[in-house]
């Protein structure tokens, strides 16, 4: 179990995230829909910068 505290605020990860199963899947599924936007959302230049093309993003992202 993990815990990361902000100010008086505490976060517990017991591995939900790391569960197989469903929840699991929709977690992966929404952190790979949200790379996949930032990503796209950059200039050709940063792109080229971390060497990727806009043309790569998806596979890169999805491994398809």
């Amino acid at each position: 179990m993990t815990t990361v505290t902000y100010g008086r605020e505490a976060i517990h990860n017991k591995g939900a995230s790391s569960a197989p199963g469903l929840m699991g899947r929709v977690k992966t599924y929404f952190a790979r829909a949200r790379a996949e936007r930032q990503l796209h959302q950059l200039d050709d230049r940063m792109l080229a910068d971390i060497g990727v093309r806009r043309s790569e993003i998806q596979k890169m992202v999805w491994g398809n």
